[in-house]
């Protein structure tokens, strides 16, 4: 364990406790006789598996984790497909990302964020990186230098070469575009639309994913759906 998970798993245990001698001390002062409080306290624990499962769904979903149900949430997304996660974070994108990954996919992230970040903070490994931004050396083996620092359609042409040309090593990968609103902060929405219909079409070919995470209210209403028309399918994440 890390010392975060240490200290999470200690929080836990120390609440875990604390939340049974409560209970006991709540039974005890109620006037119940021994035999009564040992079914009582029996009967407590046999419900402790689901107790354990209810707490863990909860915070699975306030981190907005997906389940593992060993591969079954990966079942309905369809290779050549393109999928439009909304969130106001973006673990969840991340999440399935790296789940699409440990099934052998060959994972490519278009983001602003760095490698060391997103390994860091999403514990993921093995992925390819282009960054959005100035001009710099490359974080893989894709070139970085695409200059999204102006409204040019040139660097959304250089970057699609770079998303095919990494398609074209790796079959069955899947894309995680985090960075739309910065695209289209540096670019005129409809050229960035062209963009992602450019990537669609290639797709299929290829056998990849696209992955597409964004914030709910960050495009303008009318934008916004012409890019869910423009997707397989739309996850909205509460």
């Amino acid at each position: 364990m890390t010392d975060e998970r240490i200290e999470y798993f200690k929080e836990g245990y120390k609440k875990g406790l604390q939340e049974a001698w409560n209970e006991i001390l709540k039974d005890v002062s109620s006037g119940y006789s021994v035999t009564e409080l040992r079914l009582m306290i029996k009967s407590k624990l046999a419900t402790v598996p689901q107790r354990v499962e209810a707490q863990e769904n909860l915070l699975m979903d306030k981190l907005g984790i997906i389940p593992d149900k060993g591969g079954n949430e990966l079942e309905d997304l369809i290779p050549g497909g393109s999928y439009l996660i909304k969130e106001r974070s973006t673990n969840t994108s991340y999440t399935l990302f790296g789940y699409m990954m440990e099934e052998g996919h060959p994972g490519l992230c278009i983001t602003r964020k760095t490698q060391n970040v997103i390994e860091k903070k999403y514990g993921l490994s093995g992925f390819s990186l282009i960054k959005l931004g100035k001009k710099g050396p490359s974080d893989e083996m894709l070139s970085s230098a695409l200059g999204m620092v102006s409204s040019s359609t040139g660097n959304l042409s250089r970057l699609f070469e770079n998303v095919m040309e990494y398609l074209d090593r790796n079959q069955g990968a899947v894309i995680l575009l985090d960075g739309i609103e910065y695209l289209v902060n540096q670019n005129e929405f409809t050229n960035v639309m062209k963009f992602i219909q450019r990537i669609n079409d290639s797709l299929e070919k290829y056998g990849a994913y696209l992955l597409i995470t964004i914030s709910p209210h960050s495009l303008e209403v009318t934008d916004m759906g012409t890019l869910e028309r423009e997707m397989t399918d739309v996850i909205e994440v509460s």
